[in-house]
């Protein structure tokens, strides 16, 4: 079931997405310390910052997988690919930093940010802005890395990363003696230091490898036609799906004033819950963008591993109170414990939806049908609520909203599994089963 698997490579990618989720969790403990709430409530809005990115992100590096997999056997078109991707996105993140820095204020007071908070969430929305900015850059160069399926490198990325994390918050905002009281603003330094730190060790793995980042000679741009044809669609589909969030979820969390707590339980969901399912994930993009064969012959297993991480779910859920009081130090355990429990349901949908049977369709290069499912949930779905919510059917509430999101991660099963027949059946793919 699983022999044909790379075990190996999965569990580089949980680690690579554990020890981030250990430092995350030992920020929101240090953020429970702080005289107010006021704290975790600006941290909150790094929800929709990191959507806006997300849509960049998702329209230029998630079709790598893909694009990437089909140069691994020529060394100088795989380069190419690399060096001059790098550009192209560095210039674009760059110039996405330049518009939201100027017009974060706009944007925090738009997202329904308390009053009193405004300027504060201003502040470190510029600071992150900074920061994700080479956040992306480290994840262009971790797709490169994990094309060549060289995951020993991730795991000196992984310490570089938590070391630094953990020591510069401790002296930024930490509760400790030594610690400098920077408050919140302090986690957007830290990130902008480790983002950097991490840039350059992945840069350093890519030159070791024998691969010239920053060449200027004999570079070709000719690729750019099929990244955009490829890329067009992730994009667009990453747009319609994020504003629809952010609008639909995010600014009315932020209405309801319990941005601080929906983030807590994201951190959690997103950042222990989801872990296992989100690197599943990843490892199907890469096997199926490097030869569709694999989707007959690993989809039994992908789906096998599906049914043992939302089982491990499952196991875990008499613990969480004790790791939210006792590890997270969150303060309001009761409302996080509650949004949690609404959603669990639903994602573990998620789990075989995303990782799975998304996964593969963006491992096919068929961001065109993940373009029209977007359009499905959040147009048809998200648009319908809103308009519910203009004519005051639907009342914003803590319990509605999460229900809203979890229906929508239902309905959106509907066009994926059309769609993932639709591919296979191109690809003349019959799963093994």
């Amino acid at each position: 079931m699983f022999k044909n698997i790379n075990i190996r490579l999965l569990i580089a990618l949980i680690s690579m997405m554990a020890l981030p989720s250990l430092y995350q969790t030992i920020r929101v403990n240090f953020l429970g310390d702080l005289p107010s709430d006021s704290g975790i409530n600006i941290a909150s809005q790094i929800l929709w910052l990191s959507l806006i990115y997300e849509i960049a992100q998702e329209a230029l590096i998630l079709p790598l997988f893909y694009l990437f997999g089909k140069s691994l056997s020529n060394t100088e078109e795989f380069e190419n690919k690399v060096q001059t991707g790098f550009i192209v996105i560095l210039g674009i993140t760059a110039c996405l930093s330049a518009i939201l820095f100027i017009y974060s204020q706009n944007i925090v007071i738009f997202m329904e940010q308390s009053e009193q908070i405004v300027e504060r969430t201003t502040q470190y929305i510029r600071l992150e802005t900074v920061a994700i900015m080479f956040a992306t850059l480290v994840k262009y160069m971790t797709v490169t890395i994990i094309s060549l399926n060289k995951d020993k490198y991730i795991y000196g990325f992984l310490a570089v990363q938590m070391i630094l994390s953990i020591f510069l918050d401790s002296v930024f905002f930490g509760p400790f003696e030594f610690s400098l009281n920077m408050g919140v603003i302090g986690i957007a330094w830290t990130n902008i230091i480790v983002n950097v730190a991490i840039l350059l060790a992945t840069y350093i793995s890519i030159r070791q490898y024998g691969l010239k980042l920053l060449s200027v000679n004999q570079m070709s741009f000719t690729w750019m036609k099929e990244w955009w044809t490829t890329g067009v669609f992730s994009g667009l589909e990453s747009l319609v799906r994020n504003i629809a969030f952010i609008v639909m979820i995010i600014k009315m969390i932020n209405m309801v004033e319990e941005q601080g707590n929906y983030w807590v339980a994201n951190s959690f969901i997103w950042g222990w819950l989801l872990l296992p399912a989100l690197a599943l994930s990843e490892l199907v993009k890469r096997d199926v963008g490097e030869d569709v064969k694999n989707i007959a012959r690993n989809t039994k297993g992908y789906f096998s591993l599906g049914l043992i991480f939302v089982a491990i779910w499952c196991i875990t859920i008499p613990f969480w109170q004790s790791f939210l009081a006792n590890v997270m130090n969150v303060q309001d355990i009761k409302t996080v414990m509650y949004i949690v429990g609404i959603q669990t349901v639903f994602y573990f949908v998620f789990i075989f939806n995303n990782s799975i049977l998304d996964a593969t369709l963006y491992g096919l290069g068929k961001t065109n049908y993940m373009f029209f499912q977007s359009l499905w949930i959040n147009v048809g779905y998200y648009g319908a609520m809103f308009v519910l919510y203009k004519l005051e059917v639907f009342t914003p509430t803590l319990l509605s909203i999460c229900l809203m999101f979890g229906f929508g991660i239902l309905i959106d099963l509907i066009p994926t599994v059309i769609l993932y027949k639709k591919a296979l059946r191109e690809q003349d793919i019959k799963v093994i089963w």
